[in-house]
């Protein structure tokens, strides 16, 4: 399987959203709509999944714990439902301080990411917080993160009790270091049916490599990487860093319990998914 990420836009307009769905549409299974990614305002991602919907791509609809109180969220995902969304990734949300309104809002957080996925299960067996029924129960497939090199069993094990159906992992560019890390947990059998979708960012710097080396937890960019990336910029960087994720992506695929990957690039993303998924073969 193949999954990209498409930010909404910050600006009250459809357009850009539109045009890379268009792109994407027929190169990718599904597309992540982000929730006030960097904890910065935009465009709702239950706005940008019905845009999605209407291009043909399916989406999977991020929502996060840090900016909705226990009625929101619910309400959130009632009409998410209503207008076709059927897949969810449920996340506590980047910090507030990573942004600009630390000091402007607030941190809701009425439930933890566990407690939400408990939530959307709950909706699914037809019931709301509160002992409310729901005539028409929803039927999310509800998705979890996961953070390479960093979550341990247990962590795992903990969102898969709470309900969560499958995961998207953090970016990973050392594939021999992810498995390592990850081929134990398949074989424990922690991760039994729930199929994974690993994290693949094509680069188009090594600045932006080495941001993600000391400051993204689980992000291990090994020397190749960065060897095939240095003294490269503008179009040189950018086919450079296609070569890149097309070649993750194929040594993901000969890791047991890869179940897919997750394209994320940020800034150029219906360009560099439309690259990367022409440089890999697909059925």
């Amino acid at each position: 399987m193949v999954t990209a990420e498409l930010s909404p836009p910050g600006n009250p307009v459809s357009e850009p959203v539109r045009h890379a769905a268009a792109a994407v549409a027929g190169l990718v299974d599904a597309a992540n709509v982000t929730d006030n990614p960097a904890a910065t305002p935009k465009v709702s991602s239950l706005v940008t999944s019905t845009w999605l919907i209407e291009a043909g791509v399916e989406p999977i609809m991020q929502i996060t714990t840090r900016d909705r109180n226990l009625l929101a969220i619910q309400s959130d995902l009632l009409g998410a439902w209503a207008v076709g969304v059927r897949n969810l990734l449920v996340l506590s949300g980047d910090p507030l301080k990573v942004g600009k309104y630390a000091e402007l809002a607030k941190f809701v957080g009425d439930v933890d990411s566990n407690a939400l996925i408990r939530l959307a299960r709950q909706l699914n067996s037809g019931q709301l917080a509160a002992g409310e029924a729901l005539s028409t129960p929803t039927d999310f497939f509800v998705a979890a993160a996961m953070n390479p090199l960093v979550d341990g069993a247990t962590k795992i094990a903990g969102k898969i009790e709470a309900g969560a159906q499958f995961f998207q992992t953090n970016i990973v560019y050392d594939v021999a270091r992810f498995a390592d890390w990850f081929i134990p947990h398949v074989e424990s059998g922690v991760l039994a049916g729930a199929p994974v979708l690993v994290g693949v960012m094509p680069p188009r710097s090594v600045a932006a490599l080495e941001h993600m080396h000391k400051n993204i937890p689980g992000v291990e960019v090994d020397e190749a990487t960065f060897a095939r990336l240095r003294g490269l910029s503008g179009e040189d960087a950018k086919a450079a860093g296609v070569e890149v994720a097309a070649q993750v992506i194929e040594q993901l695929r000969k890791i047991p319990g890869v179940a897919g990957v997750h394209i994320m690039a940020p800034g150029w993303e219906a360009e560099a998914v439309t690259r990367v998924a022409g440089a890999i073969a697909r059925p």
